[in-house]
């Protein structure tokens, strides 16, 4: 069995709520294991999401196909199962690029910076406004001619 099909997410959680409320809200349609409230390390407050691991993927299952979409303290519930880590995207605020984007792969790696723009990084300066390179203008002469 999966422990991936296991935990849910849940959003749009009412901030009221606690772990509690939401394992006697899981726990009709299986054994909960473990909830955990996503709390603001500033205010202390609930950021509004938890997650949710249930004792298997079928009770995982049936709570997502009962819950998403429901009603719980004034809000309508989004149930979905939750992603790893590493399925997340990048992280803001600098975290590691992830290897599929472009320009992405490991933390510092260098990345050079776009030749236009003006300055001295521009091409032949005879001319040119804004300093764009001639591979930048293409055979027609112009950048935004194309």
């Amino acid at each position: 069995m999966s422990q991936q099909n296991q935990k849910l997410y849940v959003g749009n959680l009412n901030f009221d709520a606690n772990e509690e409320q939401v394992r006697d809200l899981f726990g009709s349609y299986g054994t909960v294991e473990d909830v955990k409230i996503v709390m603001d390390r500033f205010s202390g407050r609930s950021r509004g999401f938890a997650f949710v691991r249930m004792d298997s993927s079928e009770s995982a299952n049936k709570a997502k196909e009962g819950l998403n979409g429901q009603p719980f303290q004034g809000k309508t519930l989004v149930i979905d199962y939750a992603r790893n880590e590493q399925d997340r995207g990048p992280r803001p605020m600098g975290g590691d690029r992830g290897g599929d984007r472009p320009g992405g792969g490991a933390r510092g790696e260098f990345r050079p910076r776009r030749e236009f723009g003006g300055g001295d990084r521009g091409g032949e300066r005879g001319g040119e406004r804004g300093g764009f390179r001639d591979r930048d203008r293409g055979e027609r002469g112009g950048f935004y001619n194309r």
